[in-house]
């Protein structure tokens, strides 16, 4: 045995201070996110084998001459697995976590510690050269190498796993997975160099808890540097990168965990990775509060000048349960202006501008039904163009086009915002007046004739005045409908183009029994 040695005890006492404090940081405060249960493990073995080294080196009586020495072997046993487990998991390869596999995976370590005590019996483990591995096993058993040999493949795996992951990752995450893949490095670069310069830094040291605790600082730094266990370590193609919809991914506290560069445009500019929604969103404080506890949307929302289909999901872990959201939004403005414009066209008339047919008679039956339901006053006008057919022989069919959206124009113009017209097909038009009487009603399309009567068209190199007969009549209530409104304004107009047009009738029982249907 080599003498006490403070200088090797503390840097061993530090390393495993500080993954043990590391360890006890994620455990608490991350142990829901992606891979922090086995790294928070293999931190922990990492404590657990330099702290027992350290102890070991200070030389603290123990029941067996190496029972310190011993001991350090169940950290040893733990880490390479913590450390398989941990680079699946980051690399979202979570399909071989299952139970099966990870019992399998404990084996190994739990057979070695198991032979390791009961190494007196059967001599797997040291071979019977115990004595020749006083501070650290330079030749042992076939078990021991076994064990070593075991162990620097699943390093190795690891190691094979991460390289996939960062050459499969975009931006953060590939600086993320570069750190790791540097952690992971290190064990091999320090042990060549240990074996090159024999024994370097420690003489007569084991260098494997230091160089592990090294990785474990590497990890730490990532922790710190890119928040890495806040973010969701999915290895995502170069097609979320350069998406033209903003994806956001936020953590169950809120913190935005990952970003593309079509979301982060829409950022404050000072925003960095694991900010909470709140402040990366700073200019937007309404949109934000009214989303803020949203679990699943889809809706369109209107920022600005922009329209945005906006669609949040909650992400789930392994097990179901909530661990985040998923928020995803495009840019429709265009799409919607498009839209628009093809929902106007479907329910307007190309050429005056007006409701069309169909649209208007849905609109009509909306009233109808809100005057009968409130009992509210309702008033419907149908008006026929003068002459409309002279119009048409004497000038061209473009001619009359004009003097239909000449009248139609003004018709839309001197009405009130609430009032609905449409052309009900050829040269009429109808007007439906929402809480208004007949008398009202008939003020209101007198000023109407007045106006078109006094308003001169062009036609050709003409200037005409064109007139309107219009029939007028009012919802009666109780069973009244849409098709009886439209027979007596049509029975009204029909009288008010007999009698010398460029007039109104109200409906009347006269009307009525005057009406006769054109032959």
């Amino acid at each position: 045995m080599l003498p006490p040695n403070i200088y090797y005890s503390a840097i061993l006492l530090a390393a495993g201070v500080a993954c043990l404090v590391v360890a006890v940081m994620i455990w608490y405060f991350r142990r829901e996110a992606a891979g922090a249960k086995p790294l928070a493990i293999f931190l922990l073995g990492l404590a657990w084998w330099d702290v027992t080294y350290a102890i070991f080196w200070v030389d603290i009586p123990a029941i067996t001459p190496y029972f310190w020495l011993d001991i350090t072997l169940a950290g040893a046993f733990t880490v390479p697995t913590a450390f398989l487990i941990f680079a699946l998991e980051y690399s979202n390869a979570r399909r071989w976590l299952n139970r099966p596999f990870i019992l399998a995976l404990l084996i190994e370590p739990v057979m070695c510690f198991i032979l390791l005590w009961t190494d007196p019996w059967h001599d797997l483990f040291f071979g019977g050269k115990r004595a020749l591995n006083t501070v650290m096993i330079l030749d042992a058993g076939p078990v021991h190498w076994a064990n070593i040999y075991y162990s620097y493949l699943l390093i190795l795996i690891a190691f094979l796993i991460l390289v996939v992951t960062y050459r499969r990752s975009k931006g953060v995450y590939q600086r993320q997975a570069a750190m790791i893949l540097a952690a992971a490095v290190v064990p091999w670069l320090v042990h060549v160099g240990f074996v090159l310069s024999g024994g370097g830094l420690l003489p007569n040291a084991d260098m494997t808890p230091f160089i592990f605790s090294f990785t474990a600082l590497f990890i730490a730094f990532a922790l710190i540097r890119y928040r890495l266990l806040d973010i969701v370590p999915i290895a995502r193609s170069a097609l979320i990168e350069s998406m033209g919809e903003g994806v956001l991914v936020l953590d169950s506290n809120d913190r935005i965990v990952d970003v593309n560069p079509a979301a982060r445009r829409e950022l404050s500019p000072d925003f960095s990775l694991g900010d909470r929604v709140e402040s990366a969103f700073k200019h937007m404080p309404d949109l934000v509060e009214k989303f803020s506890k949203t679990a699943q949307a889809r809706t369109e929302i209107t920022v600005g000048e922009i329209t945005l289909d906006l669609s949040i999901s909650t992400l789930l872990d392994a097990k179901g349960r909530p661990m985040g959201r998923l928020v995803v939004w495009r840019d429709i403005t265009a799409l919607k202006q498009t839209r628009d414009k093809l929902e106007k066209l479907a329910i307007t008339d190309d050429l005056t501008l007006t409701y069309n047919r169909r649209h208007f008679m849905e609109l009509a039956e909306s009233q109808i039904g809100f005057a009968r339901r409130y009992g509210t006053p309702l008033a419907f006008a149908m008006i026929d163009l003068d002459y409309f057919k002279e119009i048409n022989d004497s000038y061209g069919h473009q001619a009359g086009d004009r003097a239909l959206a000449g009248l139609a124009g003004i018709l839309r113009g001197n009405i009130r915002d609430f009032d609905i017209i449409g052309r009900l097909g050829g040269e009429e038009f109808a007007i439906l007046m929402p809480k208004t009487d007949e008398q009202a009603a008939l003020q209101a399309v007198e000023r109407l004739r007045a106006v078109v009567a006094e308003s001169p068209f062009g036609l050709r190199a003409d200037s005409i005045k064109i007139t309107f007969s219009l029939g007028l009549t009012e919802f009666m209530g109780g069973r009244d409908s849409l098709e009886s409104m439209l027979r007596r304004a049509d029975h009204a107009l029909y009288e008010a183009k007999r009698t010398g047009r460029d007039q109104i009738v109200v409906w009347s029982t006269d009307t009525e029994e005057k009406f006769t249907p054109p032959a």
